[in-house]
């Protein structure tokens, strides 16, 4: 909870537009001075309401709105100007200024009444349009600038207002990824050193989940959830929110949740009659998309040993493929390692993906050493070191190593793919495997 004098507080807001139905209802939300707080939540869920609220732009019907402790719509509007910066969606100015007069223009809560700058007007309007790296378009008409540089030079506008709350309304519209990179550094940066307060409204979710501190989720027009990335990024979450299925899992280097959205299934895959059978061994995400992609391709797919809740069986779950499931972290046990061997014999090919190894699976390397050693076609997916992914002190190395010397080893999943239809084609597998619905792949 924050003090009475910190940041930006909404409490049990309710709001709506000309006294029509609510838009928001009873919405609470605290943004801290030296977090970035994100706002993410289908479309017409409430977040540009709630920018609108914070901004003075939209008076509750009920509920209470403080900024550094003040009510906005209780002081004079230069006041509150001072307070709160927003950059919005869009910018679309009637007249055709120029980029260095729109961000000038930052300067207005500052500025006497006869308009006369001050030095410390124009340093504030230099610092913010080198920040937002926008200062070589001084000259530009507005009009003449790409989305991207138009949303910068707001961003510059809203810098130069000096306020202590910055409020974006998806800041990253019309920039590219080096520049989403670059304005939301530049956001970061603003909290951590200078102690602002940032709220943002966020539409890529792993945006949201790479650069907040805190988010809130909202579904028409409440707050669903709250908490950090980790609490609030969750398949559950994108289900009974967005209603779509996804996978999320922690992102390698930052440990954050990382959303990645399937294409929609028309269905459980469809199996020829006499198709060739992959087993797939995988782990920690690492299999996953092979198993799609072989379950499109069209063979029949089975898929272990698998800890329950990891990514790769969460897929073959929805996929409703046969596999072997142990509890999460746990290692795997006697019987299970032998469902899955039966498994390996039955199968044309076996597929063994570049998982993490440790000693919860490194009994899944065993079966594979087991295959190669029995003469079972193996194809090796090896994209990274197994040295990086060797969590049992040289055993899975070593396993690893063993296995690549006797099968064939592709670095790409379409390497691999290619690999696996032709070597089940000259085995005599099903002429029609590879092909899909929209014709030869």
């Amino acid at each position: 909870m924050l003090g009475p004098e910190a940041g930006l507080a909404l409490r049990c807001v309710t709001v709506g537009y000309g006294r029509r139905r609510p838009i928001l209802h009873e919405v609470s939300i605290d943004a801290t001075p030296g977090e970035v707080t994100g706002l993410i939540g289908p479309n017409g869920s409430g977040k540009t309401t709630v920018v609108r609220v914070a901004s003075r732009g939209l008076e509750p019907w009920s509920g209470s709105v403080a900024v550094q402790g003040m009510n906005p719509y209780s002081i004079p509007g230069r006041q509150a100007a001072r307070l709160v910066a927003v950059v919005p969606q869009d910018v679309a100015p009637a007249f055709e200024y120029s980029a260095l007069e729109m961000v000038l223009m930052g300067r207005s809560p500052y500025r006497s009444a006869w308009g006369w700058s001050h030095p410390e007007d124009w340093a504030s309007v230099r610092h913010a349009m080198t920040v937002a790296n926008v200062q070589h378009l001084a000259d530009r008409p507005i009009g003449e600038l790409s989305g991207g540089e138009r949303q910068r030079v707001t961003l510059a506008q809203a810098l130069a207002q000096d306020a202590s709350i910055l409020l974006l309304d998806e800041p990253t519209t019309h920039l590219d990824i080096r520049h989403v990179v670059d304005i939301l550094g530049t956001v970061r940066e603003l909290a951590r050193v200078d102690g602002t307060t940032v709220l943002a409204i966020f539409h890529d979710l792993n945006l949201a989940s790479a650069y907040c501190d805190r988010v809130y989720a909202l579904a028409e027009g409440r707050v669903v959830a709250a908490g950090t990335p980790g609490e609030v990024v969750t398949r559950d979450l994108l289900m009974e929110v967005f209603g779509v299925e996804a996978e999320v899992a922690p992102d390698a280097s930052s440990g954050r949740p990382s959303v990645l959205v399937a294409p929609p299934a028309a269905g459980p895959p469809v199996i020829l009659a006499g198709a060739p059978r992959a087993h797939v061994i995988g782990g920690a995400g690492g299999g996953a998309s092979m198993i799609r992609a072989l379950a499109e391709a069209g063979f029949e797919v089975t898929a272990g040993v698998l800890h329950a809740g990891d990514t790769d069986a969460t897929v073959a779950e929805r996929l409703n493929l046969l596999r072997v499931t142990v509890p999460p972290f746990s290692a795997i046990d006697p019987r299970s390692a032998e469902d899955c061997a039966a498994l390996i014999r039955g199968a044309s090919v076996l597929v063994l993906c570049d998982a993490p190894f440790g000693p919860g699976n490194l009994e899944n390397l065993r079966l594979a050493v087991s295959a190669v050693r029995a003469g079972t076609t193996t194809v090796v997916l090896d994209r990274a070191p197994i040295e990086e992914r060797d969590f049992t002190g040289g055993e899975a190395s070593e396993l690893w190593r063993e296995i690549t010397r006797r099968a064939s080893v592709c670095a790409t999943e379409e390497e691999a793919l290619r690999l696996i239809r032709e070597t089940v084609a000259s085995l005599g597998g099903a002429s029609r495997v590879g092909r899909s619905p929209e014709g030869p792949a």
